[in-house]
């Protein structure tokens, strides 16, 4: 799988040792020019929907759990890699964590969207899935992440969406891009 991106850095961690690491898995599921993200209303921004692998989990196992909980997707009809992000901050619950962070990005087609089964964090943040062009959720998100996005562990978040965000637009400009 292609690195997206050089390492996001939460400057704070530069010169810590990385004490866990997490791996996530992320979406991108594509309806003609729009891509699916969850929106968070607590800070106004945009997230490819996906999360944290549990252990002994496989990436196409966490694609699943993780959309069923953010979007009600019953099934994954089809996936490929698109690319992933790596990032180095500290941990949302355990602000003294320094994680090095890998998320996983894949291209996906679900069954369609039904009933969240939101949890902790993600109810807290007010998550909904919506879908929106491309250059709408960079805008949103760069906007985001210059008044909302100030707190230890989550600095790298919006960089790394929009990074991801801004590459999948090249990707989609590119004439031999392939429907999955």
């Amino acid at each position: 799988m292609n690195k997206i991106s050089d390492i996001i850095i939460e400057v704070e961690t530069k010169d810590l040792e990385v004490t866990k690491t997490r791996t996530t898995v992320r979406a991108i599921i594509l309806r003609n020019k729009e891509v699916l993200m969850v929106y968070a209303s607590k800070f106004m921004d945009y997230t490819f929907p996906g999360g944290g692998l549990k252990l002994d989990e496989t990436h196409l196992e966490g694609l699943k759990r993780e959309l069923k909980e953010e979007l009600g997707a019953n099934e994954i009809k089809s996936y490929k890699p698109f690319g992933y992000m790596e990032e180095k901050r500290f941990g949302f619950s355990n602000n003294h964590s320094v994680y090095l962070q890998t998320s996983y990005y894949y291209i996906v087609e679900i069954d369609g969207l039904g009933k969240q089964s939101l949890v902790g964090r993600e109810i807290d943040h007010g998550v909904e899935p919506r879908f929106v062009e491309i250059d709408e959720a960079i805008r949103v998100n760069m906007k985001a992440n210059s008044e909302y996005h100030h707190h230890k562990g989550m600095k790298t978040v919006l960089p790394r969406e929009i990074k991801v965000l801004q590459t999948l637009k090249k990707y989609l400009e590119d004439e031999s891009f392939e429907k999955v």
